[in-house]
């Protein structure tokens, strides 16, 4: 009985060393794959920010895919068979993905950089808008008063002729 034991473990364990599964013809290489994923991921997540009615998704997916593969030089077929591949050997696929991550992070990073030095721009340029904005206003302001007091004095003047000539005219 122990014997049958021993060559059973010994068969199972040349199946399994048997069951090395081939290297698909059109296998994406690993440097040629992150870079597609990582356009995809990015694809998931246009389409995912947009409206969720079905055959607008599905008709801006497939568009979008498409020039996905194109840009990479790669058809749907080989992109599927590779991500299989990889999928049942996870310390390459452990690897691929750590790769991804790194250039997403990355384009995030300079996104948001980016994003924060416009914002400081706008803000740079609204408050000098203001600035200006508020030395316009104080010279209108100050011409406005320079015209008021001009009227004034023009209008005493006036009186005051008025009052004399009043004074000089004989009853």
């Amino acid at each position: 009985m122990r014997f049958y034991k021993i060559l059973f473990s010994f068969l199972l364990l040349f199946l399994i060393a048997c069951n090395h599964e081939p290297v698909p013809d059109n296998l994406i290489e690993e440097d040629q794959f992150i870079p597609l994923l990582v356009d995809i991921h990015i694809a998931d997540g246009y389409l995912n920010s947009r409206s969720q009615l079905p055959d607008s998704l599905s008709y801006r997916g497939n568009g979008l895919y498409a020039a996905i593969f194109k840009k990479h030089q790669v058809d749907s077929v080989a992109f599927k068979k590779s991500f299989q591949y990889y999928s049942k050997h996870l310390e390459q696929m452990g690897r691929i993905y750590k790769a991804v991550v790194e250039q997403l992070t990355a384009k995030n990073d300079s996104i948001t950089k980016r994003l924060a030095a416009e914002e400081m721009k706008i803000r740079k340029h609204a408050a000098d808008s203001a600035k200006k904005a508020l030395k316009i206003d104080s010279a209108k302001r100050s011409a406005k008063q320079d015209s008021i007091k001009r009227n004034i004095k023009t209008k005493s003047k006036i009186s005051s002729a008025k009052t004399i000539a009043d004074k000089k005219q004989p009853e």
